[in-house]
């Protein structure tokens, strides 16, 4: 993962990763026949990995507030600890089949903040149409977004700044 994010996919030789491994390329042959099959299959367990642990997510608070904080702090955690995965899934330098892993990952997404935020519809915590606020969040709470906005000006205050834009416009 290290060598696709570093090298991107089209320089990624099975050689490097293998001496990053500290094993014989013959090795790394083994368990994968080409690097397209070795990314993916790298690629995608961490992916199911992290689409299993934003899918199991769900929100302790009770206030609208509380519960939109907790939304953008899965999403920054998330982002932090598998930001190699997604910063490589959203370069688009990728085999079909995995850049697939993306479109997947985003639709859990999606249906996570949607079902948030329609939950607090239900108990009358919003201020927008639903549909609105769904949109509004998933472009703000995007993986291209927390990459610039933790990269950018905003860099340690970024995750405040979103959840300050959001519960203004949402709450």
């Amino acid at each position: 993962m290290r060598e696709v994010a570093r090298r991107g996919f089209a320089d990624l030789r099975v050689v490097d990763v293998a001496r990053r491994a500290h094993v014989a390329a013959r090795t790394v042959y083994l368990h994968a026949p080409t690097k397209e099959r070795l990314v993916e299959s790298a690629l995608r367990v961490r992916a199911e990995a992290l689409i299993g642990r934003i899918e199991r997510w769900r929100p302790r608070g009770e206030s609208a507030d509380a519960v939109l904080g907790e939304l953008i702090a899965m999403h920054e955690r998330e982002y932090r600890a598998e930001s190699v995965l997604l910063e490589t899934l959203v370069d688009g330098a990728l085999p079909r089949d995995v850049a697939a892993l993306l479109k997947e990952l985003d639709t859990v997404r999606l249906g996570i903040i949607a079902r948030t935020l329609n939950d607090l519809a239900k108990r009358g915590g919003l201020r927008m149409r639903t549909s609105d606020a769904v949109a509004l969040a998933h472009a703000l709470l995007s993986y291209p977004t927390w990459r610039t906005a933790l990269t950018g000006p905003g860099g340690r205050r970024a995750p405040r700044l979103i959840y300050a834009a959001l519960r203004s416009a949402l709450l």
